[in-house]
């Protein structure tokens, strides 16, 4: 076993060593051959070859700027959607300490299995979260379409108070959901 092992490092180092070099000898400049350029970010290099300094970035290559990330000017509702979504905390939350239980959910938005259905589905997720930002909101794929939902509720009157809510923000056909939610332990 302490063969194969030892067989194992020997071989991983000579593996490594190449690695390192390989680029050095491919530009290396032999009578009779031709001649080899290769160019790379900074640091690459420093990542491939361990090399660990500070990167400093080479002025000749440099990234073009995308067309998205040009300046752009925004009207001053874009300016705020753009500030509140910066604020909203959009990040999954995982329940510690939870178990799984027979409830409630009120089901947002329901819709095919396109591209665009699911981008529907995440900006109307993205709504709710704004306008109730204490609920859990769950956007998922349940084949054959995206689906939009929002709460963790143990009674139906807890999900009809807040179905009434949903409705008075324009999603008419929101409903309630009976299936498996969880919940906190207390």
């Amino acid at each position: 076993m302490k063969k194969i092992i030892s067989i194992f490092c020997l071989a991983l180092v000579a593996l490594t060593t190449n690695a390192q070099t390989f680029l050095d000898n491919l530009q290396k400049e032999q009578a009779g051959q031709g001649s080899v350029t290769v160019i790379e970010d900074p640091e690459i290099d420093s990542l491939v070859n361990g090399n660990g300094g500070p990167v400093i970035p080479d002025p000749v290559v440099q990234r073009p700027v995308r067309k998205q990330e040009a300046k752009k000017t925004l009207t001053p509702e874009e300016e705020e959607a753009e500030n509140l979504a910066r604020v909203l905390d959009t990040r999954k939350k995982i329940m510690s300490n939870s178990y799984k239980t027979r409830g409630y959910r009120v089901q947002v938005y329901s819709g095919g299995s396109t591209r665009t259905d699911r981008q529907q589905a995440e900006t109307t997720g993205a709504v709710m979260k704004t306008n109730f930002p204490n609920e859990p909101i769950y956007v998922h794929f349940y084949s054959p379409s995206w689906k939009c939902r929002m709460g963790n509720y143990k009674n139906i009157n807890e999900a009809r108070e807040v179905l009434a809510k949903v409705k008075k923000l324009g999603y008419k056909d929101a409903c309630i959901i009976k299936g498996t939610i969880t919940l906190r332990r207390q």
